[in-house]
C-alpha cells in the first residue's frame, strides 16, 4: 500500500500500523476504508496520494515558514531517471520514456502500443519494453520517433496534468 502511494521503495514497518483517511472538505473528518474498493492497489485515492500530499506538505511548510520539502519528483528538473532497459523524464503534461538498443534501429521493425495504463515496445517480434504506467496517459496524445540510430523516444501525455509521477510504472 506504502508503494501505491508513492513510497519507492516502500518503509519497512516493524509492528502494528495505523492507517488512517481524512476528508478536508467541506470540514475535516476520518473517512472508512471499503476493504476490496479502497484497499485494491490501483484505488483512485492511492494515485492520488503522492500529488495531494506533497501540495500538502507545501502548504503547511508556507504556513510555517520552512523552506524544506520533499526531493522533486523523479524525473523533472531537466534530469534523466535510469531505469533497467530505459529512462524517463516528464513534465507537467508529458511522461517521455527513452529506449536503448544495441545496435542500429530499423524504423519498419518497431512496434509501440499505447493503452491508457500501460505501454508496450516490441522491436523485430521481440518485447524490448511493457511497462504499466503509475497513471493515466491520453492515448491519442502518444507518440515515439527515433532519436539518432538506436534511440527510442516514446512520449505520452498525461491524462491529469501538473500531477507529478513518483515513478514511471506501478
Amino acid at each position: 500500500m506504502a508503494e501505491s502511494c508513492g513510497y519507492n521503495p516502500p518503509p519497512q514497518f516493524y509492528g502494528d500500523v495505523f492507517i488512517g483517511r481524512v476528508a478536508t472538505r467541506p470540514m475535516m473528518k476520518n473517512v472508512d476504508f471499503v476493504v476490496g474498493k479502497d484497499t485494491d492497489r490501483a484505488a483512485e485515492w492511492m494515485s492520488q496520494a503522492v500529488s495531494v500530499n506533497l501540495a500538502w506538505q507545501q502548504e503547511m511548510n508556507r504556513i510555517q515558514g520552512k523552506s524544506d520539502t520533499q526531493p522533486p519528483a523523479a524525473g523533472t528538473d531537466g534530469k534523466a531517471v535510469q531505469e533497467a532497459g530505459f529512462s524517463f523524464t516528464q513534465d507537467d503534461e508529458e511522461v517521455e520514456v527513452t529506449v536503448e538498443f544495441d545496435e542500429n534501429v530499423d524504423k519498419k521493425s518497431i512496434k509501440v502500443v499505447f493503452l491508457p495504463k500501460s505501454v508496450k515496445v516490441t522491436y523485430k517480434g521481440e518485447e524490448a519494453l511493457n511497462l504499466i504506467l503509475f497513471e493515466k496517459v491520453e492515448v491519442d496524445g502518444c507518440t515515439w520517433q527515433l532519436d539518432g540510430k538506436t534511440s527510442l523516444v516514446v512520449t505520452m501525455e498525461k491524462v491529469n496534468e501538473g500531477v507529478m509521477w513518483p515513478r514511471i510504472n506501478t
